[in-house]
């Protein structure tokens, strides 16, 4: 447990599971949903969930940029051209697969980033309980711990710090958190839409919303992400292996291991709180 066939320290599902057996926070989205009963404050909840999701993809493309800085950290000691032996970008471009879509989903014919695909489904739902744009101003409540939430999302992607090790194989592992964690949220989050409020859903699945000159489908936001979360923890799981392969600093790997799961639990427990105070009204 913990290695790869070639003896050398991996990270593993079986890691992970201390962590998932006791979380608690997909839990407490289903409760906050479903409690959500009248109109603004379920709309409230919603957008408390897509304001925290907005963070991510900031702190993501600052983490892959970040590894693939950090060419003599991350080499290739079977590579016998010296200049050539970092593989700190192949470290990198696992974690940047998942900034990819973030800024560009790649299933739709134009650019759309997570963040307008959101948009359009916040939109979408207010239109669906008749209200105009304009009058969500006064409807949407996000509350403090949305806010505290997103300020240590980007404290656990490490954006605008220095990063030394310590901390950047933390973030990478506050990623793979992320990850396999809203994968779990997202499913979740659908099925109890659909479970409560599918008139709901079908007008949504049917509602195009214009942003930015492009029209969206309400409800594709939620849909695309109860499957591509799936991939984007395959290629985080792969990424912090590929960061333990070439790791080429100075601690020793099981350290570098140990980090990795420290971020993995403070991710946890971030997303965590926020779910606790997701439904508050």
């Amino acid at each position: 447990m913990g290695y790869d066939r070639g003896g050398m320290a991996a990270i593993t599902r079986e890691d992970l599971q201390p962590v998932l057996r006791t979380h608690h926070g997909s839990e407490a989205l289903r409760s906050a949903v479903d409690g959500a009963e009248d109109a603004p404050h379920f709309l409230s909840v919603i957008a408390r969930y897509i304001q925290f999701n907005s963070a991510f993809g900031p702190g993501l493309a600052n983490l892959a940029g970040e590894v693939a800085a950090r060419q003599g950290l991350f080499r290739d000691p079977e590579e016998p051209v010296r200049i050539l032996a970092d593989r700190a970008a192949e470290v990198a471009a696992d974690f940047f697969y998942a900034a990819v879509d973030e800024f560009d989903d790649r299933a739709t014919p134009w650019r759309d980033t997570h963040r307008t695909l959101a948009q359009a489904t916040l939109k979408g739902m207010g239109a669906f309980f008749g209200y105009q744009p304009a009058q969500l101003n006064d409807v949407l409540h996000v509350n403090a711990a949305t806010e505290q939430a997103m300020q240590l999302v980007w404290h656990g992607y490490g954006v605008g710090a220095q990063l030394e090790d310590p901390r950047l194989f933390r973030a990478m592992g506050f990623h793979t958190g992320s990850e396999i964690l809203a994968d779990q949220e997202f499913v979740v989050l659908d099925h109890a839409l659909r479970a409560n409020r599918g008139d709901l859903v079908a007008a949504l699945e049917a509602m195009k919303v214009p942003i930015l000159g492009q029209t969206h489908n309400a409800y594709y936001w939620i849909r695309i992400h109860t499957g591509v979360e799936a991939e984007h923890f395959d290629a985080a799981l792969q990424g912090v292996n590929n960061a333990l392969r070439f790791y080429s600093g100075e601690s020793d790997l099981e350290t570098v291991k140990r980090w990795i799961l420290e971020g993995f639990k403070t991710f946890a427990d971030v997303q965590a709180a926020f779910m606790a105070r997701l439904g508050e009204p």
